[in-house]
């Protein structure tokens, strides 16, 4: 009866060992980040716009702050992120490689 059970399980592991991802397995799987990337290469601008230098959150249409530094305009996810950028420019732009 012990080897019937065992038999069993064995052939349920193996059946179920080939079954496909569900999608969310990979999903997650699709959404873990190359760990060998920086985070500010892993960012693209969004119709030429750059991502905000201090949090590295990307682009976003409802951004309404910005500010323009060396001819270039950068949008702030909020007031809080433009008043540390204005603080050291030079510290926020050297992470978008500018």
């Amino acid at each position: 009866m012990k080897q019937l059970i065992i038999g069993c399980s064995a052939l349920f592991l193996f059946a179920c060992a080939g079954q496909p991802k569900s999608a969310s397995q990979e999903a997650a799987q699709q959404q873990t980040p190359a760990a060998d990337q920086k985070p500010a290469e892993q960012l693209a601008a969004v119709n030429g716009k750059l991502p905000d230098p201090v949090c590295e959150m990307p682009y976003d249409t409802s951004y309404k702050e910005w500010t323009v530094y060396k001819s270039d305009t950068i949008h702030f996810c909020s007031p809080t992120c433009k008043g540390v950028f204005e603080k050291n420019p030079e510290k926020f732009m050297a992470k978008l490689g500018k």
